[in-house]
């Protein structure tokens, strides 16, 4: 009887019970990480998505600053119907720096429309190099200081 049970389990071919749970258990812990892998994947590529229709948007916005030649209209804003976000007011706060035609501006805009995790509005700060914004008086007392320092800089008189 010795011989024969030693004969029976060596010719036994088939798995334990705890080989088979071991087994589905590291096959269940891939299959949860490949999923969540997955989750991951689709809401990074929502969320871009989302945050370039933003960006395409507030570009779409900003060429509507850039467009116009006059800088109380452009600070005056106006309205632009966007792709994505519906409706955009945006309006503008312009302010001279000490260069020559280039200005500060604090664009604002407000979107009708927004994500379910993105703001309704934007703010942003451009400096923007427009000579047809520059008032003549400020404009010539500004190149007046410049000369004024250049002249004192390169005072040959020191020599």
């Amino acid at each position: 009887m010795n011989q024969s049970t030693m004969s029976v389990a060596e010719n036994r071919s088939a798995f334990t019970l705890i080989e088979v749970l071991i087994a589905l258990s590291i096959f269940t812990m891939a299959g949860l990480y490949l999923m969540s892998t997955f989750v991951n994947a689709v809401t990074a590529r929502e969320r871009i998505l989302s945050t370039d229709a933003l960006n395409a948007d507030v570009q779409a916005v900003r060429m509507q600053l850039l467009l116009e030649p006059n800088r109380d209209e452009a600070e005056d804003g106006g309205d632009y119907s966007t792709l994505n976000h519906g409706e955009a007011i945006w309006r503008a706060s312009i302010e001279p720096t000490e260069i020559v035609d280039l200005f500060t501006v604090e664009l604002e805009i407000e979107f009708s429309v927004a994500e379910e995790d993105q703001s309704t509005s934007h703010k942003e700060t451009l400096f923007l190099l427009r000579p047809t914004w520059s008032e003549a008086d400020e404009r010539s007392e500004l190149l007046q200081d410049k000369r004024e320092a250049l002249e004192e800089y390169r005072d040959f008189d020191r020599f």
